[in-house]
C-alpha cells in the first residue's frame, strides 16, 4: 500500500512539472521577439473533390440511366422489325456521314441521330415541316447554308444536310457544354432548353428529365439516341444484323449544265428519270436547277463517262419536245348494203348503240330480239346502214364491223381482213446463276439482265432495300434475247 501511494505521488509530480514547463516555455517565447516571429506550422487544408469533368467533344459516352435501358428494350423487342429495316437503310449512308462528323471534330456515333429522326429517309417530312434525314426546318437550313427554292431543297441531300446538322450540333455543344443537353436542344430548340435550365435552376438534362421540365417528346428523344448508339455498337447482342463496314458507293458525280432534263440524261446512260431522282433526292423537279453553270449530278456507278461523252457530242438543249401520242382515226368507208357486226367480248346493247348512233331498242328490233336479252360473243348483228363504220385494219381488232351485202354474205366475209393472226411465241426464259461481285447492287444487276428490280427481288425472295454482298448467289430468270427495247419504258 505504501508503494502504491509513492508511485501516485511521483506521477502527480511529473504532470505538474510538465504543465509548469509548458507555461514557462509559452511565456519565454512570447517575451522573446525572435521566437514569437516564427510562423506557426499547420497542416494544409484538404481541397474539395473536383466535380467530374465532361468528356471531350469528340466522344459520346452512353450514360447509365434507366430511360436508355428502356429505349433499348423497346427497339430490341417491340420495334425489332422496323429498327432492323432502318439499320439496313443506314448502311448506305453511315460511312460517308461519319467522315463528315469526324472532319468537324464530332463523335462519329452522332450519325444515329438521323436514324431516330427519320430512319435514314432522305425525303422524310414531318408535320412541323422538318425535312430530310436530319429533319431540318427551313429557318435552320437557311441559317447553316442550305439552298431551298422551287428547284432544289438541299435539306434532302444526304451529305449537305449532314454537314449542316453537324455544324448545328457543334454549336449546341459549345452552348450547353455536354451532349445530352445539346441533343435535347436539337429536338426542342436551344431556347426551350435554356429556358428550362433558367427557370428550374437545374444543371443537367437528366435532372430536367426527372423533374419534367422538358416536353415529353424531348424527354424520350435523347434516351432513344443513346439507345440507338448502344445497339449499333453491339448489334448482335440485341439480335440485329448490321454491317456498316461493308459500304460500297452506289453513286458518282458528274458536272451537268443547269436546266438539263433528267429524261435526256437518262436516255444517254439507259436509266429512267425516276431512278435519277432517287439518286438526287434534293431535286424538286426532274431537271437540274436552271442558272447553274455546272451542277453536280449523282448518277449510278459506272455511268459518269457515258454522260460526259454525250455532253461532248450533243447539246442537251436541242432535244425536241416529246409529242403526246394521238390515236389516228381509222379510215372509214361507207357502204350502201346492210352491215353486220360480230359481237366481241365486252360488247353490250348500250355500247353498240352509242357506236352506231342509234337507240338500243332500235338495234334490238333490227335483229328481232329485245334489249333484255344478253348478247353472246361471236353473235352477228345487223347494224344501221347509214352510220355503219367499216374499219380497215391490218390486224384483227377487238370490235370489228364487217360490211357485207346480205345476198353475198359468205364471199364478202371471206375476203375481209383476217382477225386471228398467229403470234410468235416468246422465247423460253433461261435461268442464270449469278454470283454478286464487288460494286454490284440489285439495281445494276436488274439493269444488266434487263428485268425490273421487283422481279429480281421476287425471284430471289429479297426486299428492294436489302443489302447484297460479294459472293451472294442469285438465280435470274430472263429471256436470253430480252433487251431494253422490248421492256416497258418508265420514262
Amino acid at each position: 500500500m505504501r508503494y502504491r501511494w509513492f508511485a501516485l505521488l511521483v506521477v502527480s509530480g511529473c504532470v505538474v512539472s510538465l504543465l509548469t514547463g509548458c507555461g514557462s516555455l509559452s511565456w519565454h517565447e512570447s517575451s522573446n521577439p525572435k521566437l514569437a516571429s516564427r510562423p506557426v506550422i499547420t497542416a494544409p487544408p484538404i481541397p474539395p473533390e473536383p466535380p467530374p469533368a465532361n468528356p471531350p467533344k469528340c466522344e459520346l459516352p452512353i450514360p447509365d440511366h434507366w430511360t436508355v435501358d428502356a429505349a433499348v428494350t423497346r427497339f430490341a423487342d417491340k420495334h425489332h422489325k422496323s429498327f432492323q429495316t432502318q439499320l439496313n437503310r443506314a448502311c448506305n449512308y453511315v460511312v460517308p456521314t461519319q467522315k463528315v462528323l469526324q472532319k468537324k471534330g464530332l463523335p462519329p456515333d452522332l450519325v444515329y441521330v438521323a436514324l431516330v429522326e427519320s430512319g435514314f429517309t432522305p425525303k422524310a417530312k414531318s408535320s412541323a415541316n422538318a425535312v430530310g434525314m436530319w429533319q431540318i426546318i427551313s429557318k435552320t437550313g437557311t441559317r447553316f447554308g442550305l439552298t431551298q427554292n422551287k428547284w432544289i431543297d438541299e435539306r434532302c441531300n444526304p451529305i449537305k444536310a449532314a454537314e449542316a446538322a453537324a455544324d448545328y450540333l457543334s454549336f449546341l455543344y459549345d452552348t450547353f457544354g455536354n451532349w445530352p443537353l445539346a441533343l435535347a436542344a436539337y429536338n426542342a430548340g436551344e431556347n426551350a432548353v435554356q429556358g428550362a435550365l433558367d427557370k428550374s435552376g437545374l444543371k443537367t438534362f437528366w435532372e430536367l428529365l426527372e423533374a419534367g421540365w422538358l416536353p415529353a417528346e424531348t424527354r424520350d428523344y435523347v434516351p432513344k439516341v443513346y439507345a440507338a448508339v448502344r445497339i449499333a455498337r453491339e448489334p448482335a447482342r440485341y439480335g440485329f444484323s448490321y454491317r456498316p463496314g461493308h459500304y460500297v458507293a452506289r453513286h458518282e458525280k458528274v458536272s451537268v449544265p443547269g436546266g438539263v432534263k433528267l429524261s435526256w440524261v437518262g436516255k444517254q446512260i439507259g436509266i429512267s428519270k425516276d431512278d435519277l431522282l432517287d439518286c438526287n433526292p434534293e431535286l424538286c423537279k426532274p431537271m437540274t436547277p436552271p442558272g447553274y453553270t455546272e451542277y453536280e449530278l449523282c448518277v449510278p456507278m459506272g455511268c459518269r463517262e457515258g454522260v460526259l461523252s454525250a455532253l461532248a457530242t450533243r447539246s442537251p438543249f436541242d432535244e425536241k419536245p416529246e409529242k403526246k401520242f394521238e390515236k389516228k382515226p381509222e379510215p372509214v368507208r361507207t357502204t350502201s348494203s346492210p352491215a353486220i357486226h360480230k359481237v366481241a367480248r365486252g360488247d353490250s346493247w348500250n355500247s353498240l348503240s352509242a357506236r352506231y348512233k342509234c337507240s338500243a331498242k332500235t338495234l334490238a328490233a333490227m335483229n328481232g330480239t329485245k334489249v333484255s336479252k344478253a348478247l353472246k360473243q361471236g353473235q352477228r348483228l345487223k347494224v344501221p346502214v347509214s352510220s355503219a363504220p367499216v374499219r380497215i385494219t391490218g390486224k384483227g381488232s377487238r370490235n370489228q364491223a364487217v360490211a357485207m351485202s346480205l345476198p353475198a354474205r359468205k364471199s364478202t366475209s371471206a375476203s375481209g381482213p383476217k382477225t386471228n393472226e398467229k403470234r410468235k411465241n416468246p422465247a423460253a426464259k433461261k435461268t442464270t446463276h449469278y454470283v454478286v461481285s464487288q460494286g454490284d447492287t440489285l439495281w445494276t444487276i436488274a439493269e444488266r439482265f434487263h428485268i425490273p428490280v421487283k422481279t429480281l427481288c421476287a425471284q430471289n425472295d429479297l426486299k428492294p432495300n436489302q443489302i447484297i454482298v460479294p459472293g451472294d448467289p442469285l438465280a435470274i430468270h430472263a429471256a436470253p434475247q430480252e433487251s431494253l427495247r422490248t421492256g416497258k419504258r418508265r420514262d
